[in-house]
């Protein structure tokens, strides 16, 4: 009897803990590798965000990254790369680095596009408040056969969507984005999939039967809607993230 009723609570729990679940929360997450000694150089006008991952490059080259922001042009940044000593790319970002958003999290390490070679990902919030206060951007560096990187960013929410997973067991992962949507007087938090190709984030909610749709409740929801049909919800899908740039 004692075993019957522990199994049941096995199943009860299992069941439980299955329904909190968010739909995409079932497949395989990305692994990475968390970096977060950054060193903070400030000079008259400006600040720089370095940080340096050893070992990086398949021949061990060491990669640094330096986030640089300007006191007058806040959202008129600057990335950096090293590759060793010798500066390799300057790219832009329209986004402002401080000493309070930058360490926010690590540095991700990790290859997402499954091309065997390891890309960055920096989450950087936005400071907002409300609902504001989940808006974040979202950074990827991701590594080229040639050693340098394609930059792709835009503005994304807090959330935990923000884990890449491989949906279809292909080794690689898919990028999700998390938006709010209005629709007949109620918000709906969408959920769009990505895949990175030839220097660009390519739209995959055919493919995999997105966008979903969950309403925005004063309550914790992960159920997808049923008040609008998945037919319909293909028309609050984005082409691209929002705010997205890419260099």
């Amino acid at each position: 009897m004692k075993d019957l009723l522990v199994m049941l609570l096995v199943m009860v729990t299992t069941l439980a803990l299955a329904q909190e679940q968010y739909l995409f929360e079932k497949y395989p997450e990305i692994k990475y590798a968390g970096h977060k000694d950054w060193r903070i150089y400030r000079k008259a006008d400006r600040t720089h965000f370095t940080l340096t991952i050893p070992d990086f490059f398949s021949n061990t080259d060491t990669l640094t990254i330096q986030l640089t922001s300007f006191d007058i042009n806040w959202d008129s940044s600057y990335i950096r790369i090293f590759r060793n000593s010798d500066q390799i790319q300057k790219i832009f970002e329209p986004m402002f680095f401080t000493d309070m958003n930058v360490p926010y999290d690590s540095i991700r390490a990790m290859d997402v596009d499954g091309n065997g070679l390891t890309d960055i990902k920096l989450l950087v919030p936005y400071m907002g408040n409300g609902l504001a206060s989940l808006n974040q951007r979202v950074i990827y560096l991701f590594q080229r056969t040639d050693g340098l990187f394609h930059k792709v960013s835009y503005l994304d929410k807090m959330a935990a969507h923000i884990i890449e997973r491989d949906f279809d067991g292909d080794n690689t992962f898919e990028i999700l984005t998390m938006t709010l949507k209005g629709h007949e007087l109620h918000n709906y938090w969408t959920y769009n999939i990505y895949h990175f190709i030839n220097g660009d984030l390519i739209n995959q909610n055919d493919r995999f039967g997105y966008p979903i749709m969950i309403q925005y409740l004063f309550r914790t929801n992960r159920k997808v809607t049923d008040k609008i049909s998945p037919d319909n919800m293909k028309m609050f899908g984005d082409t691209q993230p929002e705010y997205y740039s890419k260099e």
